[in-house]
């Protein structure tokens, strides 16, 4: 897969993840987040049967080694989703928006601190312009609170994983690493679930579970870890920061929601941080940097 497919794919899945929020955002009225969260990755983990019957994916010891990267991977995608649940109860939606964000700028310094991976001048620049755009479309408010340090502490769990991904993704199954990665979250999110329960079966509830569990995480999850084989971790979390551009736009026709002139700018902002750095980037030869070692 030359990159700049590989980068429109992951474009793509931004797309899917940014529109799903509005989604999720009308079903909440009727069931908790953790619940949502518990029901959409275990029917996720399900749907990966039909590549696990089938002759191409049988179980073999490499398979088994594969989950349990993958599940490594799912501890930090758990703590992502568990410190962004806790702490946007205990911050403004600007807030958790923004903060959660910067994890294009934990992204290179963990790959740099993991793997020793060199950040080019091109990728420092794209990661300011881009950080700079998601705090102008935010509308992020100074006033910072115990729910913006759970907050913070999710960006930095988002960042691990897509390091992770981007370094294991090239020597391991894409299908068995999203396996391990969706079965991990849903069986840490069960606890939490039944602590806070809540749910009552409507049918936007059942809308956003199918399309969450089918296209959001199984699909999703399975195109991420195939596609982040040929793009470093630093341009990963660029094009993810398009998440929060497409969740815009849909709140816009969804929810009636609106932008100010400085809420565009910022995602004009976005936009051309993503194209700048799949254009350049879609040029080189080399195959990413971020494969060495672990410390």
């Amino acid at each position: 897969m030359k990159r700049i497919y590989a980068d429109l794919v992951l474009l793509s899945i931004a797309f899917i993840w940014g529109v799903t929020f509005p989604v999720i955002k009308i079903a909440l009225a009727s069931i908790s987040p953790f619940m949502f969260n518990t029901v959409r990755f275990f029917i996720a983990s399900i749907l990966f049967v039909p590549f696990f019957l089938s002759k191409r994916f049988n179980p073999s010891t490499t398979s088994v080694g594969d989950i349990k990267t993958g599940i490594l991977i799912g501890i930090a995608v758990f703590l992502g989703y568990t410190f962004q649940t806790a702490g946007i109860e205990l911050t403004t939606a600007t807030n958790a928006g923004f903060i959660t964000s910067t994890y294009v700028v934990f992204t290179p310094l963990i790959a740099m601190f993991l793997f020793k991976a060199r950040v080019s001048r091109r990728e420092i620049f794209f990661v300011i312009t881009a950080f700079a755009g998601l705090y102008l479309l935010s509308g992020f408010s100074a006033e910072f609170s115990y729910g913006d340090i759970l907050i913070l502490l999710c960006a930095v769990a988002f960042a691990f994983e897509i390091v992770l991904i981007s370094h294991f993704s090239r020597i391991k199954s894409p299908i068995y690493l999203a396996f391990g990665q969706v079965l991990t979250v849903a069986i840490l999110s069960t606890p939490l679930s039944i602590v806070a329960y809540r749910f009552e079966l409507s049918r936007d509830v059942a809308v956003a579970l199918l399309i969450t569990a089918v296209f959001a995480t199984t699909l999703a999850r399975i195109a991420q870890n195939h596609a982040q084989k040929f793009t470093r971790s630093t341009d990963a979390a660029i094009i993810f920061s398009m998440e929060g551009v497409f969740s815009h736009i849909l709140a816009i026709f969804m929810l009636g929601e609106s932008l100010t002139f400085t809420e565009y700018a910022g995602a004009g902002l976005i936009v051309l941080s993503v194209i700048g750095i799949s254009l350049s980037e879609s040029t080189q030869k080399k195959i990413p940097q971020d494969t060495q070692k672990l410390k």
